[in-house]
Protein backbone atom coordinates (compact mmCIF):
# COMPACT_ATOMS: atom_id res chain seq x y z
CA UNK A 1 0.00 0.00 0.00
CA UNK A 2 3.19 2.17 0.56
CA UNK A 3 4.31 1.96 -2.42
CA UNK A 4 0.89 2.78 -4.08
CA UNK A 5 0.25 5.78 -2.13
CA UNK A 6 3.81 6.75 -3.39
CA UNK A 7 2.46 6.61 -6.98
CA UNK A 8 -0.88 7.92 -6.30
CA UNK A 9 0.79 10.91 -4.72
CA UNK A 10 3.05 11.71 -7.66
CA UNK A 11 0.12 10.72 -10.11
CA UNK A 12 2.53 8.84 -12.39
CA UNK A 13 3.47 5.33 -12.80
CA UNK A 14 1.96 2.05 -12.58
CA UNK A 15 1.66 -0.87 -9.84
CA UNK A 16 1.61 -4.83 -10.65
CA UNK A 17 1.53 -6.78 -7.39
CA UNK A 18 1.33 -10.80 -7.39
CA UNK A 19 -0.88 -12.48 -4.37
CA UNK A 20 -0.59 -16.48 -4.75
CA UNK A 21 -2.87 -16.51 -1.39
CA UNK A 22 -6.13 -16.86 -3.31
CA UNK A 23 -7.83 -16.23 0.34
CA UNK A 24 -5.61 -13.03 0.88
CA UNK A 25 -5.75 -11.45 -2.79
CA UNK A 26 -9.79 -10.20 -2.77
CA UNK A 27 -8.62 -8.22 0.41
CA UNK A 28 -5.48 -6.95 -0.97
CA UNK A 29 -6.81 -6.15 -4.39
CA UNK A 30 -9.57 -3.94 -2.28
CA UNK A 31 -7.02 -2.27 -0.23
CA UNK A 32 -4.42 -1.56 -2.86
CA UNK A 33 -6.86 0.22 -5.34
CA UNK A 34 -8.26 2.20 -2.59
CA UNK A 35 -5.16 4.03 -2.91
CA UNK A 36 -4.68 3.99 -6.25
CA UNK A 37 -7.47 2.75 -8.53
CA UNK A 38 -5.64 1.37 -11.51
CA UNK A 39 -2.92 -0.62 -9.34
CA UNK A 40 -3.18 -4.52 -10.76
CA UNK A 41 -3.01 -7.45 -8.54
CA UNK A 42 -2.61 -10.59 -10.27
CA UNK A 43 -4.15 -13.10 -8.09
CA UNK A 44 -0.76 -16.40 -8.37
CA UNK A 45 2.86 -16.17 -7.95
CA UNK A 46 5.09 -14.18 -10.35
CA UNK A 47 7.07 -17.05 -11.64
CA UNK A 48 3.19 -18.80 -12.88
CA UNK A 49 2.31 -15.31 -14.30
CA UNK A 50 5.50 -14.04 -15.58
CA UNK A 51 3.42 -13.03 -18.77
CA UNK A 52 1.34 -10.49 -16.62
CA UNK A 53 4.19 -8.79 -15.61
CA UNK A 54 5.62 -5.50 -17.02
CA UNK A 55 7.79 -5.85 -20.13
CA UNK A 56 10.18 -3.28 -18.44
CA UNK A 57 10.44 -3.05 -14.56
CA UNK A 58 11.69 0.05 -12.64
CA UNK A 59 11.29 -1.23 -9.24
CA UNK A 60 10.35 -4.58 -7.70
CA UNK A 61 10.12 -5.57 -4.14
CA UNK A 62 10.76 -9.45 -3.59
CA UNK A 63 9.35 -10.70 -0.58
CA UNK A 64 9.34 -14.28 -1.36
CA UNK A 65 9.04 -17.42 0.54
CA UNK A 66 12.33 -17.25 2.56
CA UNK A 67 15.07 -19.36 1.12
CA UNK A 68 18.00 -18.42 -1.23
CA UNK A 69 16.02 -20.41 -3.79
CA UNK A 70 13.05 -18.63 -4.22
CA UNK A 71 14.39 -15.35 -3.80
CA UNK A 72 17.41 -15.98 -6.46
CA UNK A 73 14.46 -17.22 -8.74
CA UNK A 74 12.24 -14.35 -8.81
CA UNK A 75 15.51 -11.97 -9.12
CA UNK A 76 16.48 -13.27 -11.70
CA UNK A 77 13.14 -13.00 -13.51
CA UNK A 78 12.97 -9.86 -12.46
CA UNK A 79 16.38 -8.76 -13.59
CA UNK A 80 15.18 -9.96 -17.48
CA UNK A 81 12.99 -7.24 -17.45
CA UNK A 82 14.62 -5.03 -15.55
CA UNK A 83 17.67 -2.11 -17.39
CA UNK A 84 20.16 -0.07 -16.20
CA UNK A 85 18.93 1.77 -12.66
CA UNK A 86 16.06 -0.80 -11.33
CA UNK A 87 15.65 -0.37 -8.09
CA UNK A 88 15.35 -4.22 -6.51
CA UNK A 89 14.21 -4.61 -2.92
CA UNK A 90 14.93 -7.91 -1.03
CA UNK A 91 12.76 -8.00 1.65
CA UNK A 92 13.97 -10.60 5.03
CA UNK A 93 17.46 -10.57 3.77
CA UNK A 94 18.79 -11.83 7.20
CA UNK A 95 15.59 -14.06 8.11
CA UNK A 96 17.87 -17.23 8.41
CA UNK A 97 21.84 -17.78 7.87
CA UNK A 98 21.38 -19.44 4.41
CA UNK A 99 19.15 -15.99 3.33
CA UNK A 100 22.27 -13.88 5.78
CA UNK A 101 25.07 -16.11 2.99
CA UNK A 102 22.61 -15.15 0.22
CA UNK A 103 22.33 -11.47 0.49
CA UNK A 104 26.06 -11.11 1.09
CA UNK A 105 26.97 -12.78 -2.42
CA UNK A 106 24.42 -10.94 -3.92
CA UNK A 107 25.42 -7.48 -2.35
CA UNK A 108 28.75 -8.20 -4.29
CA UNK A 109 27.66 -9.62 -7.84
CA UNK A 110 28.78 -7.44 -10.56
CA UNK A 111 25.35 -7.67 -11.96
CA UNK A 112 24.56 -4.31 -9.13
CA UNK A 113 26.53 -1.28 -9.32
CA UNK A 114 25.23 -0.55 -5.94
CA UNK A 115 23.72 -2.52 -3.10
CA UNK A 116 22.63 -1.17 0.24
CA UNK A 117 21.57 -2.89 3.72
CA UNK A 118 18.70 -1.01 6.00
CA UNK A 119 17.74 -1.97 9.42
CA UNK A 120 19.46 -5.62 8.96
CA UNK A 121 16.12 -6.62 7.20
CA UNK A 122 15.78 -4.90 3.45
CA UNK A 123 18.45 -5.15 1.09
CA UNK A 124 18.65 -2.99 -2.10
CA UNK A 125 20.17 -3.23 -5.29
CA UNK A 126 20.58 -1.28 -8.31
CA UNK A 127 20.67 -3.15 -11.59
CA UNK A 128 23.72 -2.17 -13.60
CA UNK A 129 22.47 -3.03 -17.27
Amino acid sequence: MYWCAGLSALRAGEFTGFEPNSAWSPYAKSNITAILKDARLIKGTFEENLAEAPDSIDLAFIDAIHTPEFVDTQLNLVLERSHKGTLIVLDDIRFSTEMSDYWLQVRDDARFSAAFEFTRRVGFLEFSG
